[in-house]
């Protein structure tokens, strides 16, 4: 590798969970409280040996699903990539699996950035080379999910917050600046508990697409995520609130059986006081929730007074 031990931070998809299963855009971003590097176990470093043993064995799984399909070989050193597992090879990482941050998305930009064959710079893709990754990504994924996006490794990879457009096109973009301006704040609310994907994916489409054709609450919960998207995109701030809370009433309303039971009241509350909006982070069901803050302040006094496990994305200056 060009870079010494780099890491992969974790991901974040601020917007888009499950309404990009409908036809909206999503934004994602890297997030760099999580990451995962690759290590060796060696008997004079600390580890957990338990938990690198757990990782290498995973590797070896998915090194095994990669070269038994033949589509890789002349993408991916596997020989190196074996040779290394056999040295003791292991994804050292913090990111916490079911909890929608992109731990098996760090694990296929990991496994892509050291043993890719063609090296490609994460900084200067272009549109097309970002597509191309992306369905590569979501075909190496796919041996954790059964099916994926791809956008969970790309981000990861690329390091940069993406817009995933109508078209399903992936953009580098930035966040104005004029948020700094704000009180506003990002948390992730911890549940207390794990979600899982799969299930909640067939109940949702079920509910929302029957028989393959979007209803009315599809329509709404496409309208209002991409609201959310353009308006923080162009720093709209007065209409981002208003399309946030929006958003949030429709999850709560719309998507109940994906929020925790103990997390109902707590999030209709942060809703109608203002404190704290929240939406569903990944698949919902456990995990985290993101929580966004007009006030820090605010913020911070409900989260103590409603005692939440809280983690900062994001705070103004």
């Amino acid at each position: 590798m060009n870079k010494r031990n780099p890491s992969y931070n974790a991901k974040l998809l601020l917007f888009g969970e499950y309404s990009i299963l409908l036809g909206s855009s999503a934004l994602s971003i890297p997030y760099s409280h999580f990451r995962a590097e690759f290590s060796f176990i060696q008997e004079d470093k600390y580890t957990d040996l338990k938990l690198a043993i757990e990782s290498q064995q995973l590797l070896k799984c998915l090194h095994l699903s990669l070269e038994d399909s033949g589509n890789y070989k002349d993408i991916l050193d596997l020989p190196r990539f074996r040779k290394e597992l056999e040295d003791g090879l292991y994804l050292e990482s913090t990111i916490p699996h079911s909890y929608g941050l992109g731990s098996s998305g760090a694990v296929v930009a990991a496994v892509y950035s050291r043993y890719s064959i063609k090296k490609t710079s994460e900084n200067k893709l272009t549109v097309s080379e970002m597509e191309k990754l992306r369905t590569l990504f979501a075909s190496m994924e796919s041996y954790f999910h059964g099916t994926s996006s791809g956008i969970d490794p790309l981000t990861i990879y690329v390091s940069q917050p993406l817009l995933i457009d109508k078209e399903k096109k992936p953009l580098v973009v930035g966040i104005p600046r004029n948020w700094e301006r704000e009180h506003t704040s990002i948390f992730l609310i911890d549940t207390g508990g794990c979600g899982k994907t799969n299930p909640l994916v067939s109940k949702f489409l079920d509910q929302f697409a029957p028989n393959g054709e979007m209803n009315v609450d599809a329509k709404e919960f496409v309208a209002l995520t991409d609201k959310c998207i353009h308006n923080l995109l162009n720093g709209n701030t007065t209409d981002f609130w208003q399309s946030l809370k929006a958003l949030s009433t429709f999850q709560l309303k719309n998507l109940n059986n994906l929020i925790p039971s103990k997390m109902k009241a707590v999030w209709n509350e942060g809703l109608e006081s203002g404190s704290l909006i929240m939406k569903l982070c990944g698949s919902g069901g456990g995990g985290y929730l993101t929580a966004f803050a007009p006030d820090h302040i605010n913020a911070l006094e409900f989260i103590k007074a409603m005692h939440l496990q809280h983690i900062p994305v994001y705070i103004a200056n």
